[in-house]
C-alpha cells in the first residue's frame, strides 16, 4: 500500500561519477555461463590449438561454423608433406582406423608371407635346427668317431661324411673250419645329416675277402652285405657336452654267397649311443667317452641273433683338437642259432654264417689313435685283440679309416 512506502536512505558514497564515452553493451552470453579461457597449447593437434571455453553450451551452428572456417595458417602445406605415397606404414591418431586397415592390408599380407610361414621353419621345430642343409653338427667337434667295430659302433652326432675303411682280421690257426688265414674287408661308409638331429647312415658298403689256410676252402671274394638305417640325436646338450642318439639298422644280405653275405632275409638292429665329454677345462686335455649297444634280430631263423656293447674313451691332447689317443672295448654275445651254415663259429660284424654259436661270447680290447688334419679330413687306426671268451674267427685285427667330413 502507498502508506507503507518509504524513501531509500541517502547514499553514503555519494552520487555516481559520470563516465565519458559510449556505453558498453553487456555481453549477450547468459550470466550463468562465465567465460573462462583455457589454453590447449601442446595438448591438441596444431589445427586445433585455439582457445576453448569451459562450460560452453553446445551449439550446432557454432560447431559447423568452426569446422568449415578457413585455415588460420598463411602457408599452404603440400599433400606430399602429409602422406608419403604408401611408404609409411604408421597409422596416425587422426586417421580413420578402418581406412588405414584397408590401405595397408595387402602390403602387410605380402610382407608376412615373405618373412614367415616357410615350410622349412615348421620343419625346424620337428626335425631340429636347420643351420645348413646336409652340414655336419660342428657344435661337438671335440668328439671323435670310434675306430673299431665300425659298422655297429655309431657316433651320436649328426654327420655328413664319406669314410673309407680297411679291416684285416687274423683267423686263429686252431679254428676247425678255416685252420687259420685271414679275413679282409674294404669298403666305404656314408652319412648324410638332414638336420642337426636327423641323419641317414650307410654303415656297410664294400667287399670282403676270405683267405683260409684250409685245404677244403679256397680263397674267395665278393660283395658284402648292405647295412643302413636312420639315426636321430635324442639329447644334444652343448653346455654339458652330452649326446644321445638312437636308430634302427637294416642288415640286408644282398652280398655274394661265396663269402657268406647272403644268409637269410633280413636282420633289424635297434641301437643307442651315448657320448659325454669330461674335464674340458683341464690343461693336459679333455676326455670324451662313448658307449653303444644294440641287438640284432633276424626276421627268420636262418640268421644268428646277437647282442653287442662297445665302449670308447679318448684324450684330446692339450685340447689341440688334433691328436686323440684312444682305448675301446667290444663285446658280442650270440643268443640264438641260425640254420644256414653247419659251422660252430660266427664272424661278429663281418659275417653272419647262420651257424650254431648260441652262448658264444667274446670281449676284446683295442688301442689306437685318431689324428685330425682339420675337421674336414682325419684318419684313425687301432689294433684289437681278444681278452676273454670264445675267439671263433678272431685272433686279432687292424682297423684303418679315413674321414672326409662336411
Amino acid at each position: 500500500p502507498a502508506s507503507s512506502y518509504r524513501e531509500p536512505p541517502p547514499s553514503v558514497l555519494g552520487p555516481p561519477i559520470p563516465v565519458k564515452g559510449e556505453p558498453v553493451d553487456a555481453p549477450s552470453r547468459p550470466s550463468e555461463s562465465p567465460i573462462i579461457p583455457v589454453s590447449t597449447e601442446g595438448l591438441l593437434p596444431p589445427s586445433q590449438n585455439e582457445v576453448r571455453t569451459a562450460f560452453e553450451p553446445e551449439s550446432p551452428s557454432k560447431t559447423r561454423s568452426a569446422s568449415l572456417r578457413a585455415p588460420s595458417g598463411s602457408t599452404a602445406i603440400p599433400a606430399s608433406g602429409i602422406e608419403s605415397r604408401g611408404e609409411s606404414k604408421l597409422v596416425h591418431a587422426d586417421t580413420d582406423p578402418v581406412n588405414a586397415l584397408l590401405d595397408t592390408r595387402a602390403t602387410l599380407g605380402a610382407e608376412t608371407a615373405s618373412t614367415s610361414g616357410k615350410f622349412s621353419d615348421h620343419l625346424d621345430g620337428i626335425l631340429g635346427q636347420r643351420c645348413e642343409w646336409f652340414k655336419s653338427d660342428h657344435a661337438f667337434d671335440g668328439f671323435i668317431s670310434p675306430v673299431t667295430n665300425p659298422f655297429l659302433f655309431e657316433d651320436p652326432r649328426s654327420l655328413t661324411e664319406v669314410r673309407p675303411i680297411y679291416i684285416y682280421q687274423k683267423v686263429p690257426g686252431g679254428q676247425a673250419d678255416f685252420g687259420g688265414g685271414n679275413i679282409q674287408y674294404f669298403g666305404v661308409q656314408g652319412r648324410v645329416a638332414i638336420t642337426n638331429r636327423w641323419s641317414i647312415v650307410f654303415n656297410k658298403l664294400g667287399g670282403i675277402w676270405l683267405n683260409p689256410d684250409s685245404a677244403f676252402i679256397g680263397d674267395q671274394g665278393g660283395f658284402a652285405e648292405l647295412w643302413l638305417g636312420p639315426k636321430y640325436t635324442i639329447i644334444r646338450n652343448e653346455t654339458t657336452g652330452s649326446l644321445l642318439a638312437g636308430g634302427l639298422q637294416f642288415q640286408i644280405p644282398v652280398g655274394s654267397s661265396s663269402v657268406y653275405q647272403d644268409t637269410g632275409t633280413l636282420s633289424l638292429v635297434p641301437w643307442l649311443t651315448y657320448g659325454q665329454s669330461f674335464l674340458r677345462d683341464c690343461r693336459a686335455g679333455s676326455f670324451n667317452g662313448l658307449v653303444s649297444t644294440g641287438y640284432s634280430i633276424s626276421t627268420n631263423n636262418q640268421r644268428s641273433d646277437y647282442w653287442y656293447i662297445s665302449a670308447h674313451v679318448d684324450l684330446d691332447v692339450l685340447n689341440w683338437h688334433r691328436i686323440y689317443p684312444l682305448f675301446e672295448l667290444n663285446y658280442f654275445l650270440y643268443t640264438t642259432n641260425g640254420t644256414s651254415t653247419p659251422i660252430g663259429s660266427e664272424g661278429r660284424d663281418l659275417i653272419n654264417f647262420g651257424g650254431r654259436a648260441e652262448g658264444n661270447g667274446m670281449l676284446s680290447g683295442a688301442f689306437g689313435a685318431r689324428f685330425k688334419i682339420n675337421e674336414m679330413a682325419q684318419f684313425g687306426a687301432a689294433f684289437e685283440f681278444p681278452w676273454a671268451g670264445n675267439r671263433d674267427l678272431f685272433d686279432y685285427s687292424w682297423t684303418l679309416d679315413f674321414i672326409l667330413r662336411y
